[in-house]
């Protein structure tokens, strides 16, 4: 299989650009790229070219060879699905877990969020500094599961703040995903998307928790909601078992775009 690279902005016929410094160091010291060799070069925004790198004292360029034909480019173009996961923030190498397999399992947008019972203290860093952090980990997860389109990784947000700024548009429908429910008789997401086809749903959004389980304010007030929405939030169970957060996300991430991708 031909290395991918990312690249912002891809030459045109005749042209060169100069690959962001990571890329370089990444195709020269971790891929063991030579002058000379071609790749296939994405802007994470659904384009591709086949590329020839060109190294020289000005850096690593790439150099346009045409486009990429054949099986590669058709299995890449339909590698994503318009389901955003709304994820409580988790703690290290589970959150980064989280995002990869985000990645890999064609996700649109990953938003993470501020629980009352989220661990991570973000003041100190600051938000900005795990968006970027998990976007370079869903971008190399994008050159290797073969999608075009990059997963967006948004800005952390409170718990307040999501419900507020991410209000749910006509037709979408937000699952709300509690453990809880299942001890409540409240249909598992399996048994809700077999009644209720996702070919009829243009947007899905699943709100998964933290490890320590949403807080009583933070299940009323998505009670509360849910009753006032006319169906668009929807509350579930995952099953009888307790879940670590980031098992509930892997799945119920391959439970929507496994069916959202059969049923359509």
């Amino acid at each position: 299989m031909r290395k991918r690279l990312l690249c912002p902005t891809l030459p045109l016929l005749n042209q060169r650009v100069l690959l962001p410094e990571n890329e370089a160091n990444h195709a020269q010291r971790v891929l063991r790229l030579r002058n000379g060799e071609e790749v296939e070069a994405l802007d994470g925004r659904g384009h591709h070219i086949l590329g020839r790198l060109r190294m020289s004292d000005l850096g690593v360029q790439l150099e346009y060879v045409g486009p990429v034909l054949g099986e590669e480019s058709i299995a890449g173009s339909s590698g994503v699905v318009p389901v955003d996961l709304e994820m409580a923030m988790l703690k290290g190498e589970a959150m980064e877990w989280v995002v990869e397999k985000s990645t890999e399992l064609g996700i649109r947008k990953l938003v993470p969020v501020v629980t009352d019972h989220t661990v991570i203290q973000i003041k100190n860093k600051g938000p900005a500094f795990f968006q970027e952090r998990w976007q370079k980990i869903a971008d190399q997860a994008l050159k290797q599961c073969g999608r075009l389109e990059g997963l967006r990784v948004e800005s952390p947000v409170s718990f307040e703040e999501l419900l507020r700024s991410r209000p749910i548009p006509a037709q979408t429908i937000r699952i709300w995903c509690d453990e809880q429910k299942a001890r409540g008789g409240a249909p598992t997401l399996a048994e809700w998307i077999l009644k209720n086809p996702l070919s009829q749903i243009p947007e899905v959004r699943v709100l998964i928790g933290p490890e320590g389980g949403w807080s009583q304010v933070e299940r009323t007030r998505l009670s509360e909601l849910s009753e006032e929405s006319g169906g668009t939030i929807v509350p579930l169970s995952l099953g009888p078992l307790i879940l670590r957060a980031e098992t509930a996300a892997l799945l119920s991430m391959s439970l929507v775009s496994s069916f959202m991708r059969a049923q359509r």
